[in-house]
């Protein structure tokens, strides 16, 4: 695995390499920079690894829903993500101090970033593939657009990462309230 500092300047694109398998890549075409897996094909435990390090994501909580972030194989938060009510953004908090804001960049809710407490973007996150082939229609890809302050960032590998994991759950929860609607209807 590649890392992160060295696809400065590089395109990089969240691959799906199996259309029904929850695994992701982080890539280029020719490198592999990271990779989220989830554990189960309905939970929400996941494991993302990149070449500075292992860690696992898991949505707890019904009433107060968050996502612990913990090194693999830790029992101890390394940071959690609190998300706003309804409205799909918030906050990551490290247990040493530092916080990033996840929000969408765009009206339509189809492109989503970390923003540093100065408000200023690391990345874009872009729902789409690099390429539009017949076989990608079920998957769920992305590109990713790192900004000139993410450059810099410590934590770019772990938030770069986290926020894919955070956009195929927002994708599975609409999919669920679709199919729940329709349900209703019928």
């Amino acid at each position: 695995m590649e890392a992160i500092s060295t696809a400065m300047g590089l395109q990089l694109y969240w691959v799906q390499p199996k259309t029904f398998e929850r695994r992701f890549e982080l890539r280029t075409e020719d490198d592999l920079f990271g990779d989220v897996r989830f554990e189960k094909a309905f939970g929400t435990l996941a494991t993302a690894s990149s070449a500075t390090g292992r860690w696992t994501f898991k949505r707890v909580g019904f009433l107060n829903p968050r996502v612990t972030i913990r090194e693999a194989g830790a029992s101890d938060d390394r940071a959690v993500y609190w998300p706003k009510f309804w409205r799909g953004d918030g906050w990551l908090e490290f247990v040493k101090g530092s916080k990033f804001h996840w929000k969408s960049t765009n009206f339509w809710g189809s492109e989503w970033g970390f923003f540093n407490v100065q408000e200023e973007l690391l990345f874009v996150l872009k729902q789409g593939g690099e390429k539009h082939k017949l076989s990608d229609l079920l998957k769920t890809q992305g590109v990713v657009e790192i900004g000139p302050q993410g450059h810099g960032e410590a934590e770019l590998p772990l938030l770069l990462l986290l926020g894919w994991y955070l956009v195929v759950l927002h994708q599975e929860d609409a999919a669920v309230v679709v199919l729940a609607g329709g349900a209703a209807v019928c």
